[in-house]
C-alpha cells in the first residue's frame, strides 16, 4: 500500500477498529491525485469523516491560526489517548506554510491527558473491557507485563476476532458510543458578532480568516454579519449549528472545495436559507469575495 491518502484511510480504520490511540495530520493541498499539488485546499473534509469502509466515528480538528495549531495538536493527542481513538488534524496548505509569530507556553502551563491504565493483574485483563459507565476500556502499555491481541477485526473483550453478530453489534455501539456521549468535552467552536447578526458566515480553517475581515468590512457598511467557526468539524456541531439558524436570516459556508462541510449545514438549518461559496482552483476565498457573497444574499433576504 504505497498511496499516501489509502495508507491514511487505513491507519485510520484499523486504529478506530483496534482503539488505537493516534493522530494523523492531514495538510489539505489541491487535487484530485497530484493536481495543484502546492495550492491550497479543503478538500478532504468528507474524507476525513467518511474515507473509510466500516462504520465508526471519528474527531477531526481544523484550526485557523499556528497559534491555534499548536494547542489544538496538544488537543489531538489529549483526545486520542482520552477516547482511544485516532484524531485527525486538518489544516489546509496556506496554514502549513505559512509563518506567524506563536508564544510558545511554559511545558507546565500545558494540560496532558494520559490513556486510563488497567487496575487489573496482567493475568486477569481483558483489553477491551469497560467499567464504571466507560465506553472507554483501560489500556495497559506494551512491554509492561500484560499480553493482548490486537487486530483489525471485530472481536471480544479479549481482543480476539469474531464474527459473533451479537458481540460485533456491541462493538460497534460502543465505539459510537464513547464518541456521541461525550460531545461537550470534544466540540468546540468560535462564535463572533453574532449577537444582532441577521446573515451567519460558517467557515473553517484559514477561510475563517477571510470571513472575519469580510465580515468587519460588511459592518462598516450596515451589513450585520457574524461568524459561527468550528473548530471541531467531526463530529460535526449539530445541535450548535441548529440553534444558530434559528437566530439568523441566512447562512453562508464559504469552502475550498466544491462543497462538503455545506450539505452538513443544510441537514440541521430547517427553513432558514444556506448559500454556498465554492472555490476549487488553488486560490483562497478572499474577504471581498465573502463580501460579495454577503451583499447577495442579504438582497435575497
Amino acid at each position: 500500500m504505497h498511496d499516501p491518502i489509502q495508507l491514511e484511510l487505513f491507519k485510520n480504520r484499523f486504529a478506530s477498529i483496534a482503539e488505537v490511540p493516534c493522530v494523523i495530520v492531514n495538510v489539505m493541498r489541491g487535487g484530485p491525485s497530484t493536481g495543484l499539488p502546492t495550492l491550497p485546499s479543503q478538500g478532504d473534509i468528507m474524507q476525513a469523516r467518511w474515507g473509510t469502509h466500516g462504520d465508526h466515528p471519528i474527531i477531526a480538528l481544523a484550526p485557523a491560526t499556528l497559534t491555534e495549531t499548536y494547542w489544538e495538536t496538544i488537543r489531538a493527542f489529549n483526545l486520542s489517548e482520552q477516547y482511544r481513538t485516532p484524531v485527525i488534524l486538518l489544516i489546509d496548505e496556506i496554514l502549513g506554510h505559512m509563518s506567524e509569530r506563536v508564544e510558545l507556553p511554559d511545558s507546565s502551563e500545558l494540560e496532558i491527558v494520559n490513556r486510563v491504565k488497567p487496575e487489573a493483574s496482567p493475568d486477569e485483563y481483558l483489553p477491551y473491557a469497560t467499567a464504571n459507565g466507560s465506553h472507554v476500556p483501560p489500556m495497559a502499555d506494551f512491554f509492561t507485563g500484560y499480553r493482548y491481541h490486537v487486530t483489525g477485526l471485530t472481536h471480544d473483550v479479549t481482543g480476539f476476532p469474531t464474527e459473533d453478530p451479537a458481540i460485533s453489534q456491541t462493538l460497534v455501539e460502543r465505539l459510537q458510543a464513547k464518541i456521541k456521549d461525550n460531545l461537550k468535552h470534544i466540540l468546540k467552536n468560535e462564535e463572533s458578532d453574532l449577537e444582532d447578526a441577521e446573515i451567519a458566515v460558517l467557515a473553517y480553517g484559514s477561510v475563517a480568516r477571510a470571513a472575519r475581515v469580510a465580515i468587519a468590512q460588511a459592518r462598516e457598511t450596515g451589513l450585520k454579519a457574524g461568524l459561527f467557526r468550528p473548530v471541531t468539524l467531526w463530529p460535526f456541531p449539530s445541535a450548535q449549528v441548529a440553534a444558530l439558524a434559528r437566530r439568523v436570516k441566512g447562512i453562508l459556508v464559504p469552502e475550498m472545495n466544491m462543497g462538503q462541510l455545506v450539505g452538513e449545514v443544510e441537514r440541521v438549518a430547517g427553513a432558514t436559507p444556506v448559500t454556498s461559496l465554492n472555490k476549487a482552483n488553488g486560490q483562497p476565498i478572499s474577504p471581498t469575495e465573502i463580501g460579495v457573497a454577503l451583499s447577495r444574499m442579504m438582497e435575497d433576504l
